[in-house]
């Protein structure tokens, strides 16, 4: 049943791509959905909301490889409806190396056409930092599965391509665009981690005119199977109801992922540090040796309760108290994350809060980060949990997502600051006159 065609697979060799398939029911892909929208939050981001990731391996918000730490999204494209079909095309040893996330809300997401072979970046592309290296006596296919969470229409922006584009590799035009332009530019969680701090966008001398270009519509549950190589781009979503979907990539073990890492060099070429990627064997097997290759990522017990409880707090589903504890939970999981501050001491006066968030990682200083991730998920675990879905009006106020670097009001920066300041004096908070300056309590400015 979850096979592909001789027609099928004739339509893929010419054209680069073939979709719809049927592939999962929608009660197959619940358990996917909801772990997504457990852990995610929404945000806005130039004025639209959009779903705020956090990758629990690599330590980045990032809607990328969500697949190492959350089970019900690796479950699935682990599954043989999937890799079935791929091996059809001729690759029977397959690594799952790569995941991502595609929220398209109303008005947002234009993703102009691109193809990627040893390249995958929006922004200007260095040469000397490629993500992938293929072996030059192979012909090996990089390739993709996008499934739809949502039903995906020419009203809402589903994928399109140009057909036969697979056979041609188009030269990346450098510096082509300002990066407000750029090729993710329109899908706001992409643009803001692939794209921040850059100043220029790559484009590729293609013009579609040139090319028969094909728009696929696709139903929840269903799959396109496409090589990276083929030309594709995606609509504005005109509807008034968001997009969603995940894409998975695929290569053989020949293909080296992330060369830098052999040279000591974790940062990708999006800025991400990748040292504790892995990729999981879906099919065959390893011939090579070349790349990290796992059933599952090397969290031990303590780190995965820690991230875990990190979720909590992160994506509001507990709720943090109004006095020192706050603090306590900033610090722990700094010193959790980043091991010893390193930081320099903020002037207290000018930046008070910043002052409290030092002194409050500082005073950890020296404990293991296992250490401090115990302590961390202990008092998370004491927190009464929320039974409510946040609403988006809630989750702005979350600004980027982090409930650990966040204050949400002036009345609780003075709660935190007045109970901080009462444990450095020894008195009970109330005896804190909140008009009282620094110094006057003793405390240098």
């Amino acid at each position: 049943m979850y096979s592909l065609t001789a027609d099928q697979i004739k339509h893929f060799e010419e054209k680069g791509w073939v979709g719809p398939l049927d592939t999962f029911s929608l009660e197959e892909m619940e358990p996917m959905k909801e772990c997504l929208e457990s852990n995610s939050l929404m945000v806005e981001i130039d004025g639209q909301y959009t779903p705020n990731f956090y990758n629990n391996v690599l330590n980045v918000i990032t809607p990328r490889d969500q697949h190492l730490f959350h089970k019900p999204v690796v479950e699935l494209y682990k599954s043989p409806k999937i890799v079935q079909r791929l091996n059809q095309l001729g690759e029977s040893n397959l690594l799952l190396w790569q995941t991502n996330i595609f929220y398209k809300a109303p008005t947002q997401g234009l993703i102009k056409w691109h193809q990627a072979i040893q390249f995958y970046t929006a922004s200007d592309i260095d040469f000397e930092k490629k993500t992938l290296v293929f072996p030059k006596d192979e012909d090996a296919l990089n390739l993709t599965v996008w499934l739809a969470v949502d039903d995906a229409t020419p009203e809402n922006g589903c994928l399109r391509f140009a057909n036969g584009t697979h056979k041609k590799e188009f030269k990346v035009l450098e510096g082509a665009l300002p990066a407000k332009e750029g090729m993710f530019a329109g899908i706001q969680a992409h643009k803001s981690v692939w794209q921040a701090g850059k100043k220029y966008a790559l484009a590729f001398e293609f013009n579609e005119t040139d090319w028969e270009v094909e728009e696929v519509p696709v139903k929840a549950g269903q799959i396109i199977i496409f090589t990276e190589r083929t030309m594709h781009s995606s609509a504005i979503n005109n509807s008034k109801q968001r997009r969603l979907a995940l894409n998975a990539r695929y290569v053989r073990p020949s293909v080296l992922i992330y060369p830098g890492r052999l040279k000591g060099d974790f940062i990708d070429e999006n800025g991400h540090n990748v040292q504790r990627h892995f990729s999981i064997m879906v099919s065959g097997r390893d011939d090579y040796g070349i790349n990290v290759i796992r059933e599952w990522n090397d969290l031990d017990e303590t780190e995965v309760e820690f991230q875990t409880m990190a979720n909590l707090v992160r994506y509001d589903h507990v709720e943090l108290p109004a006095d020192k504890r706050q603090l306590d939970i900033y610090g722990l999981y700094q010193q959790a994350v980043e091991g010893d501050c390193q930081t320099e001491e903020p002037d207290p006066i000018r930046h008070a809060r910043k002052y409290l968030q030092w002194q409050a990682w500082n005073r950890y200083q020296g404990i293991s980060r296992a250490e401090a991730m115990q302590q961390y998920s202990q008092l998370v675990a004491t927190l009464p949990r929320k039974d409510r879905k946040v609403s988006e009006s809630d989750n702005a106020d979350a600004g980027d997502g982090d409930a650990h670097k966040k204050f949400s009001t002036a009345a609780e920066i003075q709660s935190w600051l007045v109970s901080y300041v009462a444990e450095l004096l020894k008195i009970e908070p109330d005896e804190i006159d909140v008009t009282t300056p620094f110094e006057q309590c003793g405390l240098n400015p």
